[in-house]
């Protein structure tokens, strides 16, 4: 649906997206992750085409944008959120009815009841949640075939997040939905998503499928009799080794199988267990694995 060629963009002397690829399916949910300032909302303006390219390409159902269309198609909700001065939702449910031949008015008075949203409420006057909320109706009543997302439960308490989620995965189950989603809640994002992009400095250092990373990334508890000396084969890489007392706490990336077929090789096991890895450890050890947050604090 989405998929973007060795796309490259710089702002003055900053390389921000340094020749990045990424796949996003249609009725699949694709989770961008990544580190503080990696340019995710870039990734997304260009997608919007706010921002004009390089080089690279993208392309919208194998067309390349920009053009006449697929605009129509898209909706995009951006962190940082601006409503017209004065307007209700109401209001701005109206505007966007010229914009998006689609809006659904039904499902506009729906999602309103659901979130309990007061349509005729200015909405300057509302909380940062109640903003999002705001947009997030908007988008899902747009009945678009995409969704960009940016940040779209940052400010929410968690039994928001969960109608948000709940609604999202009901309607890209019901009407193939393909939505592309930014967040810093890499918990939530684990059990929604389908495929994950994790960017970090102007690159995208992993792609894959939710299940694929988690099968070939473990976390893996052993005890043994004597030294541990870590030892890449041509099957796993070990990521990282830490000691906790006498129990070792591996993360071991690729063929686990073999590892523990080494290992008892090697050693006299006393312990072994085998622990599946979520998406924020993930995240946190293939950025880690580039040297990010590794720095230690010194308290002067």
């Amino acid at each position: 649906m989405i998929k973007i060629i060795e796309l490259k963009k710089s702002f003055d002397t900053s390389h921000v997206l340094k020749g990045i690829s990424l796949h996003a399916e249609k009725g699949k949910i694709y989770g961008l992750v990544g580190s503080n300032g990696c340019g995710k909302t870039t990734v997304f303006k260009h997608i919007m085409n706010i921002y004009k390219a390089d080089s690279g390409q993208i392309l919208y159902s194998e067309t390349h944008i920009p053009n006449d269309e697929y605009m129509n198609h898209i909706y995009y909700v951006q962190d940082d959120l601006f409503f017209p001065t004065n307007y209700c939702l109401d209001d701005l449910y109206e505007y966007e009815t010229m914009l998006y031949s689609t809006m659904s008015f039904d499902k506009y008075n729906n999602l309103k009841t659901f979130f309990k949203m007061d349509g005729q409420k200015k909405l300057r006057t509302l909380s940062k949640g109640q903003k999002k909320q705001a947009a997030f109706i908007l988008a899902i009543a747009s009945m678009t075939e995409t969704l960009i997302l940016d940040e779209i439960v940052d400010g929410l308490d968690a039994v928001i997040r969960k109608k948000f989620w709940k609604v999202l995965m009901s309607e890209v189950m019901d009407r193939d939905l393909t939505v592309v989603i930014s967040s810093h809640a890499l918990t939530e994002l684990d059990n929604i998503c389908d495929k994950v992009g994790i960017l970090h400095e102007g690159h995208i250092v992993r792609e894959d499928t939710i299940e694929t990373l988690k099968d070939e990334t473990k976390r893996i508890q052993f005890a043994i009799k004597g030294e541990f000396e870590a030892k890449d084969s041509g099957a796993y890489e070990i990521l990282k080794v830490t000691l906790v007392g006498k129990v070792h706490f591996a993360v071991v990336r690729g063929d686990s199988d073999q590892f523990k077929d080494d290992l008892y090789e090697e050693s006299d096991v006393l312990l072994y267990d085998e622990l599946h890895m979520n998406l924020e450890e993930i995240f946190v050890t293939e950025l880690g694995g580039l040297g990010y947050g590794n720095e230690e604090y010194i308290n002067e």
